[in-house]
């Protein structure tokens, strides 16, 4: 009688329960605050590095000539607010789009890459979550950077127009890096091990993306090159906000913000289908969880 009674509540139809995707999101916004704050020595580092670097282009703008810096169009600040933007900006997207391959990595390390994707949890959820604690962290270290470059004198050309355009222009940037972070983790999915994909695009748009220099002074090969990448459009929309007092009815920032919405319409799908694949080879061949 018992075995029948077991049966029968093992036959019955459980309903189940959706969870809502922000609650997913916050779950993994949770635990990787939790793991992040347990390593405060590496957090002192981070936030130390960020003031470094300040200091560093701060000290490189006092030789610097502001000439050049004007001609391109960003009036003010000088060399200094216009090193500030790049560099901040740049390791921003960098360590943003790093943060998607390492907590693929973090995941098969740890061996719930497979729990977690063998839920109900699909894997485009699976991807917001993972790094949108990241992107959180980093914008925190952006608001770090230029905290600490106008406390060294750094001055922005400010009102709310602008600032609301360079917002659009920031959200336009991290949609766009994103696709390459979610490409890179595709590859990382299949094959387990870090690929020179990311570091690529990191030296690459240090060279040509005007993260250091207005992109006009290079030869006109390299500034066809520099109009490939994102950051490039992504730099030079945010520089003429906050340097140049412009928004997004201006022809060039309005230009900038259609290109970007190009890209990331373009490199979003491919991204994810490159991820798919990876994480449809990976389920195929059982190789889920292995790193």
């Amino acid at each position: 009688m018992e075995t029948e009674k077991l049966v029968e509540l093992l036959s019955e139809d459980v309903p189940h329960v959706k969870t809502p995707v922000h609650q997913i999101v916050a779950s993994f916004i949770v635990r990787d605050f939790k793991v992040w704050w347990t390593y405060k020595f590496w957090l002192t580092l981070d936030i130390s590095g960020i003031l470094l670097f300040v200091a560093t282009y701060y000290l490189f703008s006092l030789i610097a000539s502001p000439q050049q810096i004007q001609e391109a169009g960003y009036v003010t600040g000088g060399y200094f607010t216009f090193a500030l933007i790049g560099i901040a900006f740049q390791q921003y997207v960098f360590f943003a789009v790093q943060s998607i391959n390492m907590s693929v990595r973090d995941e098969q390390w740890n061996g719930t890459m497979e729990t977690v994707l063998s839920s109900a949890t699909d894997f485009k959820t699976f991807l917001l979550g993972e790094t949108t604690f990241f992107f959180i962290i980093c914008s925190a270290f952006l608001f770090i950077s230029f905290l600490a470059g106008w406390l060294l004198g750094a001055t922005f050309c400010l009102n709310l127009a602008s600032v609301l355009s360079a917002i659009v222009l920031s959200v336009l940037l991290i949609a766009s890096h994103m696709a390459i972070g979610v490409l890179s983790a595709g590859v990382i999915m299949k094959t387990k091990q870090g690929n020179p994909l990311t570091w690529a695009f990191s030296w690459m748009t240090q060279l040509v993306s005007g993260v250091f220099y207005p992109l006009k002074i290079l030869p006109w090969y390299l500034e066809w090159v520099g109009k490939i990448f994102p950051l490039t459009y992504s730099l030079d929309g945010i520089r003429l906000c906050l340097q140049g007092g412009q928004t997004l009815v201006s022809t060039a920032v309005l230009s900038d913000a259609v290109n970007l919405v190009l890209f990331t319409a373009i490199a979003t799908p491919v991204a994810l289908y490159v991820f798919k694949m990876g994480y449809d080879a990976a389920r195929r061949d059982g190789s889920l969880g292995q790193y």
